[in-house]
């Protein structure tokens, strides 16, 4: 071995050994250094991210939010500032959802207030979770004011959403109603009820008359439920419920065959039974004929017991040959036996109605019979004709405040009498009609009689001779003749005592 060479290898080896120790630390060091510049640089994008706006992804994209945020909040609080009626705004900030409840600061003109606020929190709270996005949103709830009428508002719990949209730059909007609106009569300051729309009983119970007749003419066979939708309990100014609409109105209904519990009926429908301040005129406009001209001269020719078949088919050629329209006041009984003539005179556009079923005095009889006088012509004439007879006229004209409230329709009573019946002689009716005769009037005749369909023709001339045009009778009364209320004529309308 060169011992003078030995050293020298062994400090090359070192040196060596050194230097390649040094190398993997400056590599660890390095790798190290790499790692935390990754590290920082993670954190600080998160954190840049972070503060930037949400869909904002460049220092220009951040004031253009900025900017449109500003000017939708300037626009929503413009908004709300220049409604109806103040309101007081509340504020909060959850994460990236902003909300702006703005309540009514005079909450005494609201009577239905609280069920309003449940309702629009709710709405809020539905639309807050909706909107857990990773984007600015903003909802707005408040109460909408609506004037329908004059003498009817509304008010209506509503959210509106927007949401940032990036690609867009700018909000999109979404508005949620809610179900309840709550509806105030202006006069009152309170909830608005059906006594407002309806305004008394009796036209309430015209409605009645109208609901019936829906119900059966919407159902596959009407004769299978009529006894359930005659005897239905009646729709109450107090106690019914109902949604109210500006040109319709829906009412819930009492138990009944057809399973239905709510109907709607269109104002016009029910024109003349309504309280015209309370609903939005265009509904009803031309819904009922236009009042008789105060020129003009009036009559309504009426035939009562009938029909006969010796006797009625006679009287409707003479009708048909002079084109006169007149109101046959039919028993219920004689319907049975003669059903299709009762549906011949309704097919020639005469006004079929209601008699009774066997001609007793309903004010001597107790009430479940008047009920079954009723009841049981409604359904003849029903199953001959389709149509539930809509007026009444009372045996012997006999009539008293609880026999009307059973009948139920309006009680048309005359203001001519013929006394045909008495007579039995064409030229004692034809001289008694002209010499009684009036404006405005309706006559009293009996279609079973042979001398007095003699004397119809004669009859019509000399009405007409005097100016007379002759209408059926709920023509003469505009169509709106109403229960509890019993009509000699348009002008003479009198409440039964």
């Amino acid at each position: 071995m060169d011992r003078d060479n030995y050293p020298r290898r062994t400090r090359n080896s070192r040196r060596k050994r050194n230097k390649h120790s040094f190398s993997k630390k400056m590599a660890f060091v390095s790798v190290c250094m790499l790692s935390f510049i990754l590290i920082c640089g993670g954190i600080y994008a998160a954190y840049a991210i972070q503060r930037k706006p949400e869909d904002a992804s460049t220092r220009e994209d951040k004031q253009q939010f900025e900017q449109k945020e500003a000017s939708l909040l300037e626009k929503i609080r413009k908004s709300k500032n220049q409604d109806s009626f103040k309101t007081i705004e509340q504020e909060k900030k959850a994460g990236n959802v902003q909300t702006l409840f703005y309540e009514p600061a005079a909450t005494n003109s609201i009577p239905q207030l609280p069920a309003i606020k449940t309702e629009l929190t709710t709405l809020m709270e539905t639309a807050q979770k909706s909107n857990q996005k990773e984007t600015a949103v903003k909802l707005v709830g408040y109460v909408k004011l609506k004037k329908i009428t004059e003498q009817v508002v509304s008010y209506q719990p509503v959210v509106e959403a927007y949401t940032w949209n990036q690609e867009k730059a700018d909000w999109s909007e979404k508005t949620e109603t809610g179900k309840y609106t709550a509806c105030v009569n202006q006069k009152t300051k309170q909830p608005l009820n059906l006594l407002d729309i309806f305004m008394n009983e009796s036209n309430i119970l015209a409605v009645q008359q109208v609901i019936q007749q829906k119900l059966l003419s919407e159902s596959p066979d009407g004769n299978a439920i009529i006894d359930g939708v005659l005897n239905m309990p009646n729709i109450s100014l107090d106690g019914t419920a109902f949604t109210y609409y500006s040109d319709k109105i829906s009412l819930d209904l009492p138990e009944n065959p057809t399973g239905k519990t709510e109907i709607t009926l269109p104002y016009k429908e029910i024109a003349g039974y309504v309280n015209p301040e309370f609903v939005d005129p265009t509904s009803i406009k031309d819904a009922l004929p236009k009042p008789l001209d105060p020129k003009k001269k009036y009559i309504s020719l009426t035939f009562d017991d009938g029909p006969n078949p010796e006797t009625t088919p006679r009287l409707l050629d003479i009708l048909k040959e002079k084109g006169v329209k007149a109101t046959f006041f039919m028993l219920g009984q004689n319907v049975v036996k003669y059903e299709s003539l009762v549906k011949k005179v309704a097919e020639d556009g005469h006004e079929v109605a209601s008699h009774s079923y066997s001609h007793p005095q309903l004010t001597s009889v107790d009430a479940q019979r008047v009920k079954e006088e009723v009841q049981n012509t409604d359904k003849v004439i029903y199953h001959a004709t389709g149509k539930l007879p809509t007026d009444f006229r009372p045996p012997y004209g006999a009539v008293n405040k609880d026999v009307a409230a059973i009948i139920g329709k309006p009680i048309i009573q005359w203001s001519v009498d013929s006394q045909d019946w008495q007579s039995n002689n064409a030229q004692s009716i034809i001289k008694r009609i002209d010499d009684t005769a009036y404006n405005d009037t309706i006559v009293l005749m009996h279609d079973i009689h042979p001398e007095t369909v003699n004397a119809v023709a004669t009859v019509i001339d000399h009405l007409r001779e005097e100016g007379y045009e002759i209408l059926p009778s709920t023509e003469l009364l505009g169509k709106k003749a109403k229960p509890l209320h019993m009509y000699y004529g348009s002008e003479d309308e009198r409440l039964v005592q």
